[in-house]
């Protein structure tokens, strides 16, 4: 048997138990669902078809027919695209997706783009349209861009499945997601008597960690008590807990151990001894609304319990959980603390997240910097 490529397949000469050599033509041919199947074809014997030159053009003859119908297969709406996304790569344990990037991924698309791509074919999606809708959705700059990110994640899919053949059309939108407004950052005073008017316990020991130790929302309700290693003083981040269930944890670096002061474990030894759920298994800030089921809801103890004590504190901020992330972050850079070491108790991939995103210089401290240069207002008094 000998072969021959093709333009879309290849040309293979096949020998019989009897009669003449057959030209059998086989292609890949795209399905429905994205995948490919082997598809071959007889074109004709050596007496009707005696050269691989004729084998050939009686492709010619159907190959149209075939193009035709690739065409039509190939030619996917964003809906279905998701659909194939959905069955194929977003659950898959080889990707490793958390369940909360899962869900992110499921309410973009049906909350934001499937409203105004799902219609649409994937040939007709075109990087001005996409950076003209953007532009128009009334989202901060960084949703725009997540929303960016999960249209290309889809686009790449497309690629690697080859239902779509053309380079990403996402990769050229042009997105950015720098903040339109900085976040708020918190005093020590401030969080001090944030903290001094939380009246319930549990709420205020987890601010108290939250504002010393920089963890995550998430992976305060996923802390259980056997994660506290009071003689070491460390903690262990194995779990998040976002809605009503467990998480992995984001990333290799979120997954590290964090180091706590000797004030900080002396605060969680008292509460351990003071709390309705103190065994290993058991959440740190376990609700009693759920029987130690589940931790504290952290929406509701923000509403209900820190903002209020915000007000009373006389702090007129805008907060959430991840304002005692930022804070640390700031405080830490303002008071000299290598880069590094900030970049490490964060949790962060790389030290250019911690510099650009969490830490801000103060007002104070900015003023300070450029007071330094004082000395250009008496040469500017001499030349008056």
């Amino acid at each position: 048997m000998s072969t021959t490529r093709y333009q879309e397949g290849s040309v293979e000469r096949v020998k019989r138990a009897k009669g003449p050599d057959v030209w059998v033509y086989r292609w890949r041919e795209l399905q429905e669902d994205g995948t490919r199947a082997q598809r071959k074809r007889v074109l004709g014997d050596l007496s009707r078809l005696p050269t691989r030159a004729a084998a050939r053009r009686e492709v010619e003859n159907f190959r149209a027919e075939i193009n035709a119908r690739q065409d039509r297969i190939g030619k996917m709406t964003v809906g279905e695209a998701w659909g194939h996304f959905q069955l194929h790569e977003l659950r898959d344990p080889g990707v490793g997706r958390s369940h909360t990037t899962i869900t992110v991924y499921c309410d973009y698309f049906r909350s934001q783009i499937l409203p105004e791509w799902g219609e649409v074919l994937l040939d007709d999606v075109k990087p001005v349209a996409v950076e003209k809708w953007l532009r128009g959705l009334d989202r901060a700059a960084g949703t725009k861009a997540k929303i960016r990110n999960l249209l290309s994640a889809l686009f790449s899919h497309c690629i690697r499945h080859e239902i779509y053949t053309k380079l990403n059309p996402i990769a050229s939108v042009r997105q950015s997601a720098q903040r339109e407004k900085e976040p708020e950052v918190l005093t020590i005073a401030e969080m001090q008597g944030i903290i001094r008017n939380i009246g319930e316990p549990a709420i205020r020991v987890m601010v108290t960690v939250a504002a010393v130790s920089a963890l995550r929302r998430s992976e305060l309700r996923g802390l259980q008590w056997a994660d506290i290693d009071i003689p070491n003083l460390l903690i262990s981040l194995k779990r998040g807990y976002v809605g009503l269930g467990e998480t992995a944890m984001k990333t290799k670096a979120s997954r590290k151990g964090i180091p706590m002061s000797p004030e900080l474990a002396a605060i969680l030894v008292e509460w351990r001894g003071e709390c309705l759920y103190p065994t290993g298994a058991d959440w740190v800030f376990a609700s009693p609304h759920t029987g130690g089921a589940r931790p504290y809801w952290p929406e509701s103890a923000m509403r209900n319990h820190v903002r209020h004590a915000a007000l009373l504190a006389g702090v007129e901020k805008h907060i959430g959980w991840h304002t005692f992330r930022h804070s640390l972050a700031t405080h830490l850079g303002q008071h000299g603390e290598d880069v590094k070491v900030v970049q490490e108790l964060l949790r962060h991939a790389n030290s250019k997240i911690t510099q650009d995103v969490y830490q801000q210089a103060s007002q104070d401290a900015k003023r300070a910097a450029v007071g330094k240069m004082s000395g250009i207002f008496v040469v500017a008094a001499k030349s008056a």
